[in-house]
């Protein structure tokens, strides 16, 4: 009888702790990321974008550890028409952020000339998602500067996925 009963009792047990380390195995995963994106912000034919408006860009650059990017931004797109709507697309799937520009910096003074040089302060949250970021959550802070014919952002934070 002592030898059907301890192997029943460590089957209970492993059937009782199971469904704890399921749901340990499809814990969030948060990991660190970077990103530094260039934008034309002077259309040309060398540019890469597919259309060249005036609310619209596109550019291309690195997402650590996630690898190259392409990505474009509709200004007033995200956040019903309140900020920028970014889409980064990468090999693994996309990611779509509503995007908040704050603190502008135009040395001089700002003017409505897409070419001036200006600063200012970024912030993203997840609007969506798809492939391996379906579901994501993004925190995303950073800046941007322009000057010339292009903008670099760089943006940090974390990407938690599902």
């Amino acid at each position: 009888m002592k030898r059907l009963f301890i192997p029943l009792l460590a089957a209970g047990a492993l059937l009782l702790l199971s469904p704890v380390l399921a749901s340990q195995a499809r814990a969030a995963t948060t990991t660190s990321a970077s990103m530094t994106l260039v934008e034309a912000i002077v259309p040309d034919s060398h540019n890469g974008c597919p259309l060249q408006l005036d609310h619209f860009l596109c550019g291309h650059g690195q997402v650590i550890p996630y690898g190259q990017a392409t990505e474009t931004i509709v200004f007033g797109g995200g956040c019903g028409g309140g900020c920028d709507l970014r889409t980064i697309t990468l090999a693994g799937g996309s990611l779509t952020l509503e995007e908040t520009f704050s603190d502008p910096i135009c040395p001089g003074a700002c003017q409505p000339n897409p070419a001036g040089p200006f600063s200012g302060t970024l912030t993203d949250v997840v609007a969506g998602g798809t492939g391996e970021f379906s579901g994501a959550g993004v925190n995303f802070s950073g800046e941007v500067n322009a000057a010339g014919a292009e903008a670099v952002i760089k943006l940090s934070g974390t990407i938690t996925l599902p």
